[in-house]
């Protein structure tokens, strides 16, 4: 069941995934594990990526190296990493069918969302969020 913004919105772990604020950044990507890691990757940027994976999927470890590259390549954007087997309920919050999927905010706002192992509709995708007006 593919969930509206206003639903995802109503649950607290994604409201504060979603708030973010302009302050430096301490790490490339993001392990979102727990409320502590969501509210720290919430505080670096309004331009986000969500990469959900899993440590079974071979497309996924093929994208790990790909989307590391592009977290330093992209210090205004923070990247979040995902793995949907232990973050359960955040992955259902978003509706994971697949991995991986990527997630693209600008704000609260999606601008892009996919799934599949397309490292060039990836870099295109960040590309096009980073060009996006403050």
């Amino acid at each position: 069941r593919l969930l509206t913004m206003s639903h995802l919105l109503a649950r607290p772990s994604v409201r504060s995934l979603l708030r973010g604020a302009n302050q430096s950044r301490y790490m490339s990507v993001y392990p979102l594990k727990n409320e502590e890691t969501i509210q720290n990757f919430n505080s670096v940027s309004n331009k986000r990526v969500l990469y959900f994976t899993a440590s079974w999927c071979g497309p996924c470890k093929a994208m790990a190296p790909v989307y590391d590259k592009l977290s330093d390549s992209y210090p205004a954007v923070a990247f979040g990493k995902v793995d949907v087997d232990d973050q359960l309920p955040l992955s259902e919050d978003f509706a994971i069918s697949s991995v991986p999927t990527f997630i693209l905010f600008d704000g609260e706002k999606v601008t892009h969302r996919f799934s599949g192992a397309d490292p060039s509709k990836l870099d295109n995708s960040v590309k096009e969020l980073t060009e996006l007006p403050e």
